[in-house]
């Protein structure tokens, strides 16, 4: 296979609830596979959490020794170039589902932003977390009369529990789900959802060991960067729910995650609840975020073949990797959708 990359940086968009908190650089990969067939996908790494820089994921290409991020990519790829040859869209007959709402700066927001997510028909809010406990609780208690159910994304930021008791009952009752309190830990988990009756997500704090998890009811996916069947799989096997996300990546990891999100709503049913598949202000809008819509809480894919955006992938520029005869890279198996 020959692989080459575009490499691009998404910069915070300018609406200051829903802007991200600093610009992520990744690179698109476009892959033409030793049958001829060419497919496209995000390359995105997150080194806040953890994820080894993009300069180490490209050179494991060059290298024959993909990385396990960049691995998942030429996944997605060898999906992609299938569908194009085929001439078809991977979100051809797959069922739609819901997405909620997500603000990263909204303590501060008036109330009139989130009357208009009712407006729009959004039920379900997602609100990091973390940066003054305090002034989120009080901000959180002065909005708990409008008809949403709050899902709260802490990232396991020091002070969850105090926000956590400043919360009033009616409030309280109307969280779906807290994600990430703190740093995985069973027993600590297994405390505080029976100590505050709440139900906990687990995201980037996956432990080692296999699920059951217990303290977690439900599963947050991430396609860039997990297998996500597989880890499907064995969430649903233990009677735990399920939410697909981006990665807060490009457009066309968007397209992934919403792809993702529907061919597991088909496979799993309910179990699959409604993801976090929009970027609503995330970034600043470009040609390849104008071509995934949103119709409120539902998310229109990107017109195209494959996971779309088939005119402006053929139409940016394209650099070959440090060793574009990369004909010695064997995928492994990836559990496939």
């Amino acid at each position: 296979m020959k692989i080459f990359t575009h490499p691009y940086t998404l910069q915070p968009g300018t609406d200051p609830t829903r802007a991200a908190r600093r610009p992520r650089s990744g690179a698109l990969l476009r892959v033409e596979f030793d049958d001829g067939a060419i497919g496209y996908a995000d390359l995105l790494p997150l080194t806040e959490f953890g994820h080894a820089p993009l300069e180490e994921h490209l050179a494991s290409l060059s290298e024959n020794r993909p990385s396990r991020l960049t691995e998942i990519a030429l996944t997605h790829a060898r999906t992609d170039a299938t569908a194009r040859r085929a001439g078809i869209s991977l979100f051809a007959g797959l069922p739609d589902i819901r997405s909620h709402a997500l603000f990263t700066h909204w303590s501060h927001a008036p109330r009139s932003v989130f009357e208009r997510c009712v407006d729009d028909g959004y039920d379900l809010v997602k609100l990091k977390i973390g940066r003054d406990p305090e002034l989120e609780a009080d901000a959180l208690n002065g909005l708990s009369d409008l008809p949403i159910r709050w899902r709260l994304d802490a990232n396991a930021s020091a002070g969850t529990e105090v926000f956590l008791q400043q919360l009033e009952p009616q409030l309280r009752a109307k969280i779906e789900f807290l994600e990430d309190p703190s740093p995985y830990d069973a027993e600590r988990w297994t405390t505080l959802a029976t100590r505050m009756n709440i139900t906990l997500a687990l995201d980037w704090e996956l432990p080692d060991s296999p699920a059951p998890w217990p303290g977690a009811q439900i599963l947050v996916i991430k396609p860039a960067s997990q297998d996500a069947l597989a880890l499907a799989q064995s969430a649903a096997n233990f009677g735990m729910k399920i939410v697909v996300t981006h990665s807060m990546d490009h457009p066309l990891g968007q397209s992934v995650a919403l792809w993702t999100a529907q061919k597991l709503r088909q496979s799993y049913g309910q179990t699959v609840l409604e993801g976090g598949l929009q970027a609503v202000g995330l970034f600043l809008a470009d040609n390849f975020s104008a071509q995934i819509r949103c119709d409120g809480p539902q998310t229109l894919p990107p017109p195209g073949t494959g996971f779309g955006f088939d005119e402006i992938l053929e139409s940016i520029d394209w650099q070959p990797s440090p060793e574009p005869d990369c004909s010695e890279i064997r995928l492994k198996p990836q559990s496939g959708l």
